[in-house]
């Protein structure tokens, strides 16, 4: 497996001035997640990221209003130009947690379902979404709001890229 190479974000501060709508490259998906972020409205609200290519989440919540974001990724992100965007390795964040429900919201695109497929660096781990999800509850805040993006689909494991939920995996991701 090769080791993720770092990226520099230097693009939010001219992200910020564009089209939500031009914004992801995830179609119709993408799309969900800004209105869901409008909807929902995020605004003075401290949310945080589960897993980021590109910043574009990231700019849709703070073009909706959201005070601050801290994205949790496993490439190293430097970013520049935007301080209300923090980045952290899931290993850090994990080994510094201090307290339980420190966000408002949280967010995770096409992140999730490749949790424990050591596809990005992470440890095998034939649970390892089900897993995300329940820490992202215990990050949240009471009353705090998920964003969650998954495949759906006939219940499947593409090994080792991703899976796809349907009724019985979509089901366990949400059992508490």
């Amino acid at each position: 497996m090769a080791k993720p190479m770092p990226k520099t974000w230097d693009q939010i501060p001219a992200w910020l001035n564009r089209d939500p709508l031009t914004l992801s490259s995830y179609g119709v998906g993408g799309i969900s997640v800004l209105h869901s972020i409008k909807y929902m409205n995020v605004t003075g609200m401290n949310g945080i990221v589960i897993g980021s290519v590109d910043p574009w989440v990231e700019v849709i919540s703070l073009q909706n209003g959201a005070n601050s974001l801290l994205t949790v990724e496993y490439q190293r992100t430097t970013i520049l130009g935007e301080s209300r965007v923090k980045w952290i390795h899931p290993f850090e964040y994990a080994k510094n947690w201090k307290e339980q429900g420190q966000f408002d919201f949280a967010v995770s695109f096409s992140s999730i379902e490749h949790s424990g497929l050591q596809r990005y660096g992470d440890p095998r781990d034939p649970i390892g979404d089900i897993r995300e999800v329940q820490k992202v509850w215990c990050m949240l805040k009471k009353g705090g709001i998920l964003f969650l993006g998954l495949p759906r689909g006939q219940d499947q494991l593409v090994y080792n890229a991703h899976r796809i939920y349907g009724r019985i995996r979509l089901a366990m991701m949400f059992h508490d």
